[in-house]
């Protein structure tokens, strides 16, 4: 399994999306977890819509991904809340900071022991979370 980020799915709202993240999702589409995170973030993406064209597009596109990962929408639990807590504690210590949304989805990643397909690299990747960037050949 692996967990997609925001920035992977909305990808595919660009007008020419990244061929190399259409190939990876295409050919992981069994495999993709969905966090209830991210799909807060496109809520949040579709209630800022101003155009009601841009606002009912991206209704259509969250409720595609919604159809495409199907059972495999997953929420936070206490792993998650656990590794967050410590990872905040140790991000604040370093005096490094990762904004809270992003480093729920990273703590879900680690407590699901799935990698993190996204390309907010510089984020994620002091997380101590395993990723994969589709944009990477």
């Amino acid at each position: 399994m692996v967990l997609i980020d925001t920035n992977v799915w909305s990808e595919l709202t660009r007008p020419k999306p990244e061929p190399r993240v259409i190939a990876f999702l295409a050919g992981n589409r069994e495999r993709c977890l969905l966090s209830t995170i991210v799909l807060a973030e496109m809520e949040y993406g579709i209630a800022k819509a101003a155009d009601p064209m841009r606002r009912s597009r991206l209704i259509a596109f969250r409720d595609r991904v919604q159809t495409i990962c199907g059972d495999r929408i997953v929420a936070p639990d206490e792993t998650t809340a656990t590794i967050w807590g410590r990872l905040k504690a140790q991000l604040e210590k370093s005096g490094e900071t990762i904004a809270d949304m992003d480093l729920l989805i990273a703590s879900q990643s680690i407590g699901a022991g799935a990698p993190l397909v996204t390309r907010n690299l510089s984020d994620m990747a002091r997380t101590g979370a395993a990723i994969i960037n589709p944009w990477e050949p």
